[in-house]
């Protein structure tokens, strides 16, 4: 039989509703203001930038074509 006097460890549920919490306010800050939008926008750059620049290591390394070429192909082709 459980014993009903017995407290209950709720560490890991507290925890999972604050980080949540901070992850839907992230979110809101992200989606819902300007300043929001310029950081996804620059995220997106910056992401997009070492995409081509890992696609392009990838390509040279298994060509043996020059990784500026590779990278300068990519970029015109991402246009």
């Amino acid at each position: 039989m459980k014993n009903p006097f017995k407290k209950e460890d709720n560490t890991a549920l507290i925890i999972a509703i604050a980080a949540g919490a901070a992850l839907a306010g992230v979110t809101a800050y992200l989606f819902l203001t300007e300043s929001g939008s310029e950081v996804i926008s620059s995220i997106k750059h910056k992401f997009k930038d070492e995409a081509k620049d890992l696609a392009s290591d990838i390509v040279s390394n298994k060509t043996g074509i020059k990784k500026k070429t590779v990278k300068k192909v990519a970029d015109h082709i991402a246009e």
